[in-house]
């Protein structure tokens, strides 16, 4: 298949389901996926001072700076393993970062997974991540045996920034800087809104449906 579909953002909040139908859609039109958010945490893995620089931001739940982002997320970008398109969850996250992203690649559509701050919560809530950045769920995708991750084996945890405070604070920065973001890709044609709320598998027929009649 010849996609007219290369590279895609995905955009919505933290719970809003992205990288389950990210997954979807990577398989379907056989692109590679690239998270803003894994590529933070690896940072921050890697120790020293741009790690301590990055902590002091996510730990609380802040968005990180653009500098910051955008740096890392253009590098990752340029590597071999992305020349032939891209889906990344994350990123662009406010006007800024998407008109210089647009100066770098041309975008093909972006996502935006539509859901309520009360739904947000309720799943982030029981949210557990690994290491790696493979995501769980207590109720709605628990790991066959508790506290290790399916996929790689490593134990799972409850991530500093989905904690109660964090998340809504989070949250009201997320609307506030994407409000802008959203009116800039809904203008130049580039947006599809998809409900977040309904079943994971309703979401996903949604989304191959619109790939086939538009890739």
């Amino acid at each position: 298949m010849s996609n007219k579909i290369k590279r895609i953002i995905l955009l919505g909040p933290q719970g809003a389901g992205k990288s389950t139908q990210g997954s979807v859609m990577a398989k379907f039109l056989k692109l590679k996926e690239v998270s803003a958010g894994q590529i933070l945490r690896q940072a921050i893995l890697k120790k020293g001072k741009l790690s301590r620089e990055l902590k002091a931001y996510v730990t609380p739940g802040l968005l990180v700076p653009d500098g910051f982002v955008i740096d890392l997320v253009m590098r990752q970008l340029k590597k071999p393993t992305y020349k032939n398109g891209f889906i990344i969850d994350g990123f662009p996250r406010s006007l800024r970062q998407a008109r210089i992203f647009d100066k770098q690649f041309s975008i093909d559509k972006v996502f935006n997974f539509d859901i309520s701050d009360r739904e947000a919560v309720r799943r982030l809530s029981g949210r557990l991540v690994c290491q790696r950045g493979h995501i769980w769920h207590i109720r709605h995708n628990p790991p066959r045996q508790k506290g290790i991750c399916d996929i790689c084996g490593q134990l799972l945890f409850v991530r500093d920034d989905d904690r109660g405070r964090a998340i809504a604070r989070r949250l009201a920065i997320y609307r506030r800087k994407t409000s802008k973001l959203l009116k800039y890709y809904k203008k130049s044609g580039k947006l599809v809104v998809i409900n977040g709320e309904k079943p994971i598998k309703k979401i996903s027929q949604s989304v191959i449906a619109y790939l086939k009649k538009n890739a």
